[in-house]
């Protein structure tokens, strides 16, 4: 195989081994009843993963964010887990997530970045994050507060609509990384895309 082959199908191939990585994770974590290390150990590079793909279909997101925050926010939300497994607290319902886990976190990272500039690439990117955290949780576990403090209830959606809207996004982030790949190579025949052309000076003199 070639290097310019060899790169093209990595390209292809490393959205699609993600998508198979979420769902190994999401299958061993439900074999069983784990310990909430092991949980944690299986979601959250499962949450890293989805924000991943949906970062690599999105040439949006890789122009106008900086994606370690991004990425940074998609798990770093679930800090706020600690206190409510330590002492009960910040709970939206009994055995629900966090009141953290709504979009009001959301909003006061948007706010933030609007009222300070230095913070502003930071507090966008990990608002983003949390929304694609937010992607995976509404169809895990006990669902999402995304409506707290209006609703305390969890919204909870199917786990394959989940499923299904991220093999779309593997699909898209596959086609956008092959298109990329091929439009940055150098065309059979030429150099860098370009046709060489012939000499145009005068040769009928001798």
């Amino acid at each position: 195989m070639t290097m310019p082959r060899a790169r093209w199908t990595k390209r292809a191939v490393t959205p699609t081994l993600a998508l198979l990585a979420i769902g190994l994770l999401d299958s061993a974590a439900a074999i069983r009843p784990w310990p909430l290390p092991v949980v944690g150990l299986l979601d959250e590079p499962a949450h890293l993963l989805t924000a991943w793909l949906f970062l690599a279909a999105s040439p949006w997101a890789r122009r106008r964010l900086d994606l370690r925050w991004v990425l940074l926010g998609a798990v770093a939300i679930d800090v706020d887990h600690l206190p409510l497994y330590l002492w009960g607290a910040l709970a939206s319902s009994p055995g629900g997530r966090p009141v953290t886990h709504s979009l009001i976190t959301v909003l006061v990272l948007l706010v933030v970045a609007a009222l300070s500039r230095r913070l502003r690439t930071a507090a966008t990117g990990v608002a983003v994050g949390v929304l694609l955290h937010f992607v995976r949780d509404v169809a895990t576990g006990p669902g999402l507060p995304l409506a707290w403090p209006l609703c305390s209830g969890g919204a909870l959606l199917p786990y394959g609509l989940y499923i299904g809207v991220v093999a779309a996004v593997t699909a898209l982030a596959v086609a956008r990384r092959v298109h990329a790949f091929e439009s940055r190579s150098p065309r059979s025949g030429g150099v860098r895309g370009q046709s060489r052309r012939p000499p145009t000076g005068d040769t009928s003199r001798t």
